[in-house]
């Protein structure tokens, strides 16, 4: 039956016999009253995905009400629950552990006669609560761990705390406190809190990352069909990728590929503190879990892929078959078209290699002026590292402002005025015409006609996904490897191929919170992520794998003014500054577009705010009253 017409109920298997199905009443997050069945028909929920419908009916709590958690935040109905009072009591969360607080629906402002709260839990209305549904499905753990911070690493992104809520907080005064004794319901939230600290601040110890019993190696491939699941690229979202399958209980063989000689390392910090001097190669490397228990081929170029056969082809001619695949081999440094002047004055920087490369180029030719080309992120975190040195900087860039394509117009001007102020010379829409080497420095030719000296040149002009050797593989590899929402890797006729997932920055999927355009994103936590809901699709297959609706988050720091945003900014139609001001350089602002469901809420972006960001995580996505940014009188209360 057509979904139009039939009746949609949510299947909720974990509940008592005598509630076998309940109506859709918000897709985020329902109260409906035990017993209560009348069918809502799919019709009168708005416009119809294009997509099959995921898994329904998670149960979240129970008592004498049942919530049950719909897990797309596109589709918004305007049916509201009944208007019957009641309650939610012992709440617990997706992974069964207890949350601080009891939610209740927006009648009922008080518990109901007998009923008492645990301790330290508050009353919070039901619209102001905002469900944690974007982020992964993290497999429990069952001992307790240790975490510490190192107080000279943490910038205080708050980064921590949307991952761990129960075990970091940031304080009204922007200071960070945390709780170094983690139960093991919290165990696996502080886990992924680890993986996804931008200046990789925190430490974790004791406890076990999860280790499902081993199983042989027939019943592994009885179960999930796969004997060896190969992971091609040795970054982040690889590494995100094999520690997942691992945890899932694949104990089959595991290879991970690399081209570079060393294993997984956080690229961020190249531009900043690498050259800078403050974190060294080794402090980079990522704690990989020992019980990773893989084959690592590092220094190993993949030249091929023969879907059919199931195999990398490698250069020297060898093949790797595989059961599985997983594609995470990133991106690479945007070029010039053509090289201007053969010299080691002009570099790139992507990979730990170039950058030493660039800090042994800058010492040995002693460079007191760098030209920098790019007015992205890498750009302008270059921009920042070089005045910190002491260098003079000028950065020149063929649009304008700065960071427009990402922030836009308004806030790209806020960047702009923080470079300058800090003694960058920035050029925009400007190109350099000519190229010479003077044999002691470059000279360059701007478009106006003017001649710049300089000891160095950094390229910062963006990226392009490696997949030069996916060509000839059958799969869409327009702009990175073209996926389904659940992450598995798209062919040449627009179906998803079994066995094979990409992740990362190479892969380019449509992210359902905001539309079916397919996009790439380039962003440490979304590495992380993508990783593991790749591992585990690869184990599920396309017709049972969930969708991938992830909330993008990054940040950078300009000359000590931390930048922080949630969502996709570039989707945005209009910006509203909706706490601070521009002028003082502190502020959050709400990027929104309309849509033929309402008004949606796509980004919010923060400067030296991240506090107050916190407060507009969860609604990226939404349309409606949860698009609706928080006031003083809504903000959720934590």
């Amino acid at each position: 039956m057509p979904y139009d017409t039939q009746p949609l109920y949510l299947p909720a298997p974990h509940l008592s016999a005598s509630v076998h199905q309940m109506p859709l009443t918000n897709p985020m997050l329902s109260y409906v009253p035990v017993g209560y069945q009348a069918p809502v028909p799919y019709s009168e929920l708005g416009p119809v995905p294009a997509y099959p419908m995921p898994p329904i009916g998670t149960v979240v709590a129970e008592a004498s009400t049942r919530m049950v958690r719909w897990p797309s935040p596109l589709v918004q109905p305007p049916v509201q629950p009944p208007a019957e009072r009641y309650h939610v009591q012992d709440v617990q969360s997706l992974q069964g552990d207890p949350l601080p607080a009891a939610r209740l629906a927006p009648e009922q402002q008080e518990l109901e006669p007998g009923l008492e709260l645990e301790s330290g839990a508050e009353l919070v209305p039901w619209l102001e609560f905002a469900p944690e549904e974007f982020l992964p499905k993290l497999v429990s753990e069952s001992e307790p761990v240790k975490v510490s911070v190192d107080n000279n690493r943490c910038h205080i992104y708050g980064i921590c705390q949307q991952e761990a809520p129960e075990v970091f907080r940031i304080s009204e005064g922007g200071s960070l406190h945390y709780t170094g004794n983690v139960a093991a319901r919290f165990a696996a939230k502080a886990r992924q809190a680890v993986r996804c600290c931008p200046m990789q601040a925190i430490a974790i110890s004791g406890g076990a990352a999860p280790t499902p019993g081993r199983r042989s190696r027939s019943a592994t491939a009885s179960r999930d069909g796969y004997r060896r699941i190969v992971v091609a690229g040795g970054g982040l979202a690889g590494l995100s990728a094999a520690s997942r399958l691992r945890e899932r209980g694949f104990d089959g063989e595991l290879v991970l590929v690399g081209e570079e000689l060393r294993r997984p390392y956080s690229r961020p910090p190249l531009s900043k503190q690498f050259l800078a001097g403050e974190l060294g190669s080794e402090d980079l490397t990522f704690r990989a879990d020992d019980s990773l228990d893989a084959h690592w081929l590092l220094g190993t170029h993949m030249i091929g892929l023969n879907a059919e056969k199931k195999t990398l082809e490698l250069r020297g001619g060898e093949r790797l078959p595989y059961d599985g695949l997983v594609i995470a081999t990133g991106v690479d440094a945007k070029r010039l078209p053509q090289t201007p002047v053969v010299s080691d004055r002009i570099r790139t920087v992507r990979t730990l290699t170039d950058a030493a490369a660039i800090q042994q180029a800058m010492h040995a030719a002693r460079a007191h002026h760098v030209v920098i080309l790019g007015g992205g992120f890498v750009g302008c975190e270059l921009a920042c590292t070089a005045r910190d040195q002491g260098m003079d900087v000028t950065l020149v860039v063929h649009s304008a402002p700065l960071l427009r394509r990402v922030l836009g117009s308004k806030l790209g001007e806020v960047v702009g005025r923080i470079q300058a102020r800090a003694g960058v010379d920035v050029r925009l829409s400007t190109k350099i015409s000519e190229w010479s080497d003077t044999g002691s420095g470059l000279r360059l030719r701007l478009d106006d006609g003017e001649m710049i000296d300089a000891d160095f040149v950094v390229l910062g002009l963006g990226s392009v996904p490696r997949t030069e050797w996916l060509h000839g593989s059958g799969l869409d590899v327009t702009d990175g490897v073209l996926c389904d929402t659940t992450c598995h890797a798209v062919d040449l006729t627009g179906r998803p191929v079994p066995g094979i997932v990409a992740a990362g920055d190479v892969a380019r999927w449509p992210n359902e919170r905001f539309d079916s355009t397919a996009r790439r994103v380039e962003h440490l936590i979304h590495a992380v992520e993508m990783g593991q809901h790749a591992a585990d699709s690869l184990l599920q297959g396309p017709t049972e794998a969930e969708m991938f609706t992830p909330v993008p988050r990054f940040w950078s720091e300009q000359h000590g003014t931390r930048l922080q945003a949630v969502g996709m900014p570039a989707l945005g139609e209009r910006m509203e500054i909706v706490e601070g001001s521009l002028r003082s350089e502190s502020f959050v602002a709400a990027y929104k577009r309309d849509t033929p469901q309402g008004t949606q809420l796509v980004a919010a972006v923060a400067f030296d705010m991240p506090r107050q960001l916190l407060d507009y995580r969860d609604r990226i996505g939404h349309t409606g009253p949860l698009a609706q940014t928080p006031t003083p009188n809504t903000r959720r209360r934590r």
